[in-house]
């Protein structure tokens, strides 16, 4: 196996190398249809710098080199070892890997919309991060699948940590640190075993399904473009048709109130069981909004930042992750909204409500959307705030029944108008 270390310690890539190889990518910035992996805009990663940032990994070419970030290096070089390992000729089956990477690496090179010009020796390099990253996913995707299994090196147990395993999930969603989808599952179908029959689809799924509810959700998409594109997929459905923008669309009037503002006004709040975030309904007839139950903890803004910035960037996405955070902006104004949702079963949130109500606030900042998939939603909350009857009772019952000296003095009310109608009978 000396030569089989040999061949994955060279794919331990050459850090003198970058500077070279950053250089070209900004000398071709050209976009093209394929492009799908991003460098985000300074408007959107201005709010949350470190949202956009890898902790420990770069995956695909846009973070590589970055000094901080070589430790990993060696993470990932062991992962592909193990991973050669289980077959019968380590040495044959990296050579096999190697030429299923230089057979889509002109196919790959389309997807960052940067590299359409690097001359070879740059191509040569961009296969080995393909290689490398590439199987340092799939093989991490495998590991964390098999439940109950104990670490065999260090690696693994260094990356399946408590403390290690919110960062390399963080890292995994970032826009600007993917690998090509394509590249992933043919990785994954020339390592596969008679034992690893799970598609790769769902072994990713695995991984972020809970970032958005308990409730798991088995998709099969037509066309997935990276693991970022797979989550987008897998929240982003809506129950309405968008409002297109015209000279007359005033997204203003599409803005809905914050949460207490809408209980003052008498609209209830139901939680949902339903396994999609996005399907947010108002029931006009009894005054309830239903929304699904949303889990808040670290990796939250993380994944819907990028998902956010996805859309902005790739064209064939309309903006409905955009749409839900805007919509959440306007239910948020205030720790105290946060509080309520969150007693409503809405938000199950395990951070401050003070940083959540912030963060929300700032989630669709600097974005531009050319359409509205909660317009009419929108409009007939607004519509039913309106109403004087609702607003009527909502007012009654906030002050006089939610209070022990409200009941009381209720109580006694109905006592005398009672005694008072009995004496009027009397007489």
């Amino acid at each position: 196996m000396v030569e089989g270390s040999n061949r994955a310690d060279h794919l331990a890539l050459d850090v003198h190398w970058t500077t070279k190889y950053k250089k070209l990518l900004l000398e071709d910035s050209t976009i093209s249809r394929t492009t799908c992996i991003f460098k985000v805009p300074d408007t959107l990663k201005m709010q949350n710098p470190q949202a956009y940032k890898p902790h420990f990994f770069s995956l695909g070419p846009w973070h590589f080199g970055e000094p901080y970030l070589m430790e990993a290096q060696k993470y990932k070089t062991n992962f592909l070892e193990n991973l050669v390992r289980r077959f019968p000729s380590p040495d044959d089956k990296i050579k096999e890997l190697e030429i299923v990477v230089s057979q889509v690496k002109s196919e790959a090179c389309e997807c960052y919309g940067g590299l359409g010009a690097i001359n070879v020796d740059s191509r040569q390099e961009f296969e080995k991060i393909l290689l490398l990253d590439g199987c340092f996913i799939i093989e991490m995707l495998r590991k964390r699948d098999a439940y109950g299994l104990i670490p065999t090196n260090y690696s693994e147990r260094f990356i399946f940590s408590n403390a290690m395993i919110p960062t390399w999930r963080h890292d995994l969603f970032l826009i600007e640190n993917q690998i090509p989808w394509f590249v992933l599952e043919r990785l994954y179908e020339r390592t596969r075993d008679s034992e690893q029959d799970k598609p790769l689809v769902e072994l990713a799924i695995d991984v972020f399904y809970s970032i958005f509810s308990y409730d798991k959700l088995r998709i099969q998409p037509k066309k997935i473009n990276h693991i970022l594109d797979l989550a987008w997929h897998y929240v982003g459905f809506s129950p309405e048709q968008p409002r297109w923008g015209d000279e007359h669309f005033d997204q203003n009037r599409h803005n809905i109130p914050s949460a207490t503002s809408l209980r003052e006004a008498g609209v209830k709040f139901r939680r949902v069981e339903s396994r999609r975030i996005l399907d947010i309904r108002f029931n006009n007839t009894q005054g309830v909004l239903e929304i699904p139950s949303l889990l808040i903890h670290p990796t939250t803004e993380t994944i819907f930042r990028n998902l956010i910035s996805f859309e902005q960037c790739y064209r064939p996405h309309p903006p409905k992750v955009t749409c839900y955070a805007k919509l959440l902006n306007g239910l948020v104004d205030t720790p105290e909204d946060v509080d309520l949702l969150s007693r409503k079963d809405i938000f199950n949130n395990w951070s401050n409500p003070a940083e959540v109500s912030d963060f929300l606030n700032r989630l669709d900042n600097g974005t531009n959307m050319d359409c509205l998939y909660y317009a009419q939603l929108c409009l007939d909350v607004r519509s039913y705030c309106q109403r004087c009857f609702p607003k009527w009772r909502a007012f009654y019952i906030h002050n006089y029944f939610t209070k022990p000296w409200g009941i009381v003095s209720q109580v006694f009310a109905i006592i005398i108008l009672v005694l008072t109608i009995l004496q009027v009978i009397h007489k």
